[in-house]
Formats: structure tokens, sequence, C-alpha cells
């Protein structure tokens, strides 16, 4: 039997997930060791919010790529933790830095856009009726 768009569309968005959330452990990593005037608050948003996100959205991703219909709840969870961290994250970064104000914002408007995307879609994803079996 034929695989359905809308499968192989979460197929690609997962393989694409994953990618961007084993890169997440890198930037974690990167936030983590280089010094900033906001080293202490980089830190704390790292080890509070990026691992939890990243780890769920690993285990999300790897679960959809499987065909598991669990992964699309674990895809919320670890998008909504993105969502509640990057926001707040982003405004302050973008308040309290001196040189690249236009570019902070920019880049935290676009990752909540792209956020409430995915959750938009993994939510419609949800209320589709599984395939039977």
């Amino acid at each position: 039997m034929a695989e359905s768009t809308a499968a192989k569309r979460d197929r690609l968005l997962a393989a694409l997930g994953l990618t961007v959330n084993l890169l997440g452990f890198g930037a974690i990593a990167l936030a983590i060791a280089s010094p900033d005037p906001l080293h202490s608050a980089n830190l704390v948003l790292a080890l509070a919010a990026g691992l939890p996100a990243a780890s769920t959205g690993t285990v999300a991703c790897g679960a959809l790529l499987l065909g598991r219909r669990w992964g699309m709840v674990l895809a919320l969870v670890a998008l909504a933790l993105q969502l509640l961290a990057v926001v707040p994250y982003g405004i302050v970064r973008t308040a309290l830095g001196v040189g690249s104000r236009g570019l902070t914002g920019t880049v935290t408007g676009l990752w909540l856009a792209a956020v409430v995307l995915l959750i938009i879609y993994w939510a419609l994803a949800l209320a589709r009726p599984s395939p039977s079996p």
C-alpha cells in the first residue's frame, strides 16, 4: 500500500526536526562555553530549557520516523518547551543587547513564527484519523 502524502510530509518534518535537535545540542554547548555578558542567563536557559527541549524533540522525531503516533504528542511537548523558553529569552536579549538588537529581534520573531506553525501542524496531524493497520 502506498504511503499517504501526509505521512510523507510527517516523515520529512521528523527528519528535519531530528537534524535541528541534534544541532541544538551543539548550540547548547556553544552557548554554555562562550563568554558573553549574559553568560549566567545562557547557562540557566541552556540547562533548564534547552537540554530538555532538545532531548524531548530528539525522542519525538525518532518516534515519528518509526511511525509511532505518540511522537506527535511528544513533538508538541518539545515545541511548547521551546516556545516557553526562547520567546522570553529573546525579548530580554533584544532589550539588553547593545549591538545587534535588530538581528536578535528578527531571529526571535522568526523562531516564534516557526514554532507556532509547527505546533499548529502537529496538533492538526494528531487530529487526523490514524491509518488502520
